[in-house]
């Protein structure tokens, strides 16, 4: 089991700090979400599970810590343009997920969140059609709705395991559905758009937090949906080594000449948060791989990534 100390997060930072102050991967599979339901008879993949499902409580409860004005989720399972990366603008945004083997009903968790529709919408203006970004709003004007904007287990399981979360408000930044088949062309511009999300929140009043919900690869049986792929387990090996390194080759050689056997939804988040990262200087993000499991067909990581000018303390992790 992997715990983290942190001495007393909050008082760390200045009250008046305000720029991006740590990232997280978290996975969105059922089975992290909640593991009594996972139907294994593998002791080694159920104490995985845990395991996975311990991490994200862990990570959930120190994004609380931090006490984020603002928390900007990329989802790679979100209401999908085929081409362009969408902003949700309702001011509210709501849904549920299930767990493996659980269905909703009766295994429902809800998560329902607020909208900063004028950060979204000035994301929107400030990279537009140009850098294929957009926005969308449902049953109503943007940044007016009354109705909540659907939201479904890519958004649902990480916010889940986030306490509090009705004290910040949260982006929601949709991947377009061409990721399926263009996710290694796409690289380019996912860097350059994680640069851009850095310069843009970087200078914004906000105490921001960035959350990548992703899984890993999707073919480690031949029993799964996708059935089964040798790119499976060095894919994911190679996504753990990123994030224990941040090392690049890691991330953008080896992980994307196993992708499209591998099967990744999270591939193209990961990849925009290291043009992220890489945009304020790769070297001042700390680094800490929490957990790495295929307990199922899926795989599933979870990390942080904490600046070390604001967190200069050491990170103890222990297993």
């Amino acid at each position: 089991m992997y715990l983290l100390f942190l001495s007393t997060i909050s008082s760390l930072l200045h009250p008046a700090a305000s720029k991006i102050l740590a990232n997280f991967v978290m996975p969105h599979g059922g089975i992290a979400l909640d593991p009594t339901h996972f139907n294994a008879t593998n002791s080694t993949a159920l104490e995985q599970a845990w395991e996975i499902h311990r991490a994200c409580k862990q990570v959930g409860e120190e994004i609380a810590s931090l006490k984020p004005e603002l928390i900007l989720l990329s989802t790679p399972h979100g209401i999908a343009d085929l081409r362009n990366f969408v902003l949700y603008l309702n001011p509210v945004a709501s849904g549920f997920a299930d767990t493996d083997n659980c269905d909703c009903p009766p295994c429902c968790y809800n998560a329902t969140v607020n909208v900063d529709t004028g950060m979204s919408q000035f994301i929107v203006e400030a990279l537009g059609y140009q850098n294929n970004v957009s926005g969308l709003s449902g049953y109503g004007p943007p940044g007016q709705s009354s109705e909540p904007f659907p939201l479904r287990w890519g958004e649902v399981i990480p916010f889940h395991f986030m306490p509090g979360l009705n004290e910040s408000k949260v982006v929601i930044l949709s991947h377009p559905s061409r990721r399926y088949s263009e996710d290694v062309e796409m690289i380019p511009e996912l860097l350059k758009l994680g640069s851009s999300l850095y310069s843009i929140l970087e200078t914004s009043s906000k105490r921001v937090v960035i959350v990548i919900s992703a899984d890993l690869a999707h073919t480690h049986s031949a029993s799964g949906p996708y059935g089964y792929s040798n790119a499976s387990e060095p894919f994911d090996e190679a996504c753990g080594k990123w994030a224990t390194s941040l090392q690049p080759d890691y991330l953008l050689t080896t992980a994307a000449s196993l992708v499209d056997q591998a099967l990744s939804c999270g591939y193209t988040g990961l990849v925009t948060l290291h043009g992220l990262m890489e945009a304020g200087d790769i070297a001042t993000w700390t680094p800490s791989l929490r957990v790495n499991h295929h307990p199922s067909y899926y795989g599933m990581m979870v990390a942080s990534f904490y600046r070390s000018d604001l967190f200069p303390v050491s990170v103890h992790v222990e297993k």
